[in-house]
């Protein structure tokens, strides 16, 4: 009884083991960010863009306090004073004074000329354009920096994938070229070129695991923490473009962000010598005054006598500067050099823009023009795997063609990736230096991503071939027969060489050879002719004597 209830099996507890292994296994796709949502957290975290918000908050007071300078100033002042002492007159004993005063006044001024309050309000508007087109320049940045993180990580996971595909093919190929070593149909020198290939694509694995570290680091720094990106694949449909290069020419000088952050800057140099000139001029202002004071008497004074004066003045106050000891023109000096500063940065962005639209619409143009030409080497490179490898199989490829073949093949998949990713960063780059890149360019961008399913593998669609065997004597032309059996040189001896040192280990070739033929009947080609080139392999050994 104690034994059927130990196994007897609680819902609620079933129930929760079913809740919590449900939220690990998606745990993952839940704290998986696509690119918009990367993007919404990088516009709260990420520093460069809050301060460049910050910035432009404290810009557009800019204009605010050049208005202030064109309207009334109000100010007023009060004083209360109590004063104590002993004081003799005429000789007589000294007499303690006791005296208290007050005053205050309200003083209103209205400049009437002041060309140069005039020019700081102008300053200011211009600094409050250069602040808002800093901003906008900073959402453009923010942009393509997110989008350029995010396909790099992507690339990165994608290079990884590829590389360890390459590393369990090449390790394949290396475990075939021992196979056939074992079995007398290869070289040493088959082996020792798949061992060199399968360490290079080792070492290349462990630069893709560290390329990929180092993009994900970056993604962090503009997110703020970590994120967890699913493994997503640009389609083959990149965006299209639109209009020739010269109406992008003309898009950037209406709308790049650093052409108006230019443009504003040259408008605060020029106000700014407006505002040194000014200092010449004569200034007018408007001025009222009301005031009142209490006096309840003097300490030298012997009558107690308390005055109040209540008194209002108006004007018109007048300031003309004569002389200032060279300050003034000495400025003015120093803001016309500035000037001439701004207006040559104005040109460099003018120039910077132009730079940068062309580079980035042939970064498009190219970029297409690119993705085609690798898409049709990555087919072309499966093909040319498989075709090596069959040829490896009958006697026509050596095991370094194969090799070769897939190493060019995982060479052109990685540049495929790269390609459309740089392809698409061209076309946000060339939005983003006319000032046209909103965040629906890059939902629209999304959409062309497709996810990557965690059983597809960037390997070409081969399977693997097991070790070839040797054909029927029989049935062998003159040219098969050379290309089987070893001739009488170098390699000749060589194989020798390998046999008198093989020797001991007969029996395991043995067995390794009923094996490959066993693997050969189930997965070859060649159906019932194997069995007739086992037998005809063990009438005719590769080392045999000639």
């Amino acid at each position: 009884m104690r034994d059927k209830q130990a196994f007897v099996f609680n819902p609620r507890m079933g129930r929760l083991i079913v809740m919590c292994f449900g939220g690990l296994c998606t745990w993952s796709l839940v704290n998986a960010q696509s690119l918009m949502d990367v993007y919404q957290k990088a516009m709260q975290n990420d520093t460069q863009y809050n301060a460049a918000r910050r910035t432009m908050e404290a810009g557009l007071e800019k204009s605010i306090q050049g208005r202030a300078g064109l309207l009334p100033t109000v100010n007023v002042v009060g004083a209360k004073n109590h004063q104590m002492g002993d004081a003799s007159f005429s000789e007589a004993p000294f007499v303690h004074r006791d005296v208290r005063n007050w005053n205050w006044s309200t003083q209103v001024t209205q400049p009437i000329i002041r060309f140069g309050n005039l020019a700081a309000y102008a300053q200011g508007n211009a600094q409050t354009r250069q602040a808002q087109a800093q901003f906008v320049q900073a959402e453009q940045d923010l942009m393509v920096r997110v989008a350029q993180a995010y396909f790099d990580v992507q690339v990165a996971q994608e290079s990884v994938q590829v590389a360890r595909a390459q590393v369990q093919a090449i390790g394949e190929q290396l475990n075939l070229a021992e196979r056939t070593f074992d079995v007398g149909t290869g070289t040493i020198t088959d082996v020792h070129e798949a061992k060199a290939k399968h360490a290079l694509a080792k070492a290349q694995s462990v630069t893709a695991d560290n390329d990929l570290v180092t993009k994900q680091a970056e993604l962090e720094r503009i997110t703020g923490d970590a994120v967890v990106l699913p493994a997503m694949r640009l389609t083959q449909g990149l965006p299209a473009m639109t209009g020739g290069v010269e109406q992008w020419l003309t898009a950037a000088v209406l709308g790049n962000p650093q052409i108006h952050i230019q443009q504003a800057a040259l408008d605060v140099a020029h106000q700014e010598v407006n505002k040194s000139y000014a200092a010449h001029a004569p200034t007018l202002d408007f001025v009222a005054n009301k005031g009142s004071n209490y006096n309840s008497g003097s300490l030298s004074s012997p009558a107690d006598l308390s005055t109040r004066v209540n008194s209002f003045q108006r004007g018109i106050q007048l300031n003309i500067p004569l002389f200032a000891g060279g300050a003034t023109q000495s400025k003015v000096r120093e803001s016309l050099a500035l000037e001439e500063k701004a207006r040559e940065d104005l040109l460099g962005a003018q120039r910077q823009a132009n730079s940068s639209v062309r580079q980035a619409y042939a970064g498009v143009v190219n970029g297409q023009a690119q993705v085609q030409a690798l898409e049709i080497a990555v087919e072309s490179g499966r093909n040319a795997v498989e075709s090596n490898k069959i040829g490896f199989n009958i006697g026509t490829r050596i095991n370094p063609d194969v090799l070769n073949a897939e190493q060019q093949l995982y060479s052109a998949m990685r540049d495929l990736s790269k390609a459309r990713a740089e392809a698409a960063m061209q076309g946000l780059k060339l939005k983003a230096a006319t000032g046209t890149l909103q965040p629906d360019d890059l939902q629209a961008l999304e959409k062309s991503l497709e996810a990557v399913q965690k059983s597809e593998k960037p390997e070409p669609p081969v399977k693997p071939i097991q070790a070839p065997v040797a054909p029927p004597i029989d049935s062998m032309n003159s040219k098969t027969l050379e290309q089987v059996t070893p001739p009488d040189s170098s390699t000749g001896l060589e194989k020798k060489e390998e046999k008198d040192h093989e020797r001991p280990r007969q029996q395991q070739l043995d067995s390794a050879s009923e094996t490959t033929s066993r693997q050969s009947d189930e997965q070859s080609p060649c159906a019932g002719g194997c069995e007739l080139a086992d037998d005809a392999a063990e009438r005719h050994p590769p080392h045999s004597a000639e």
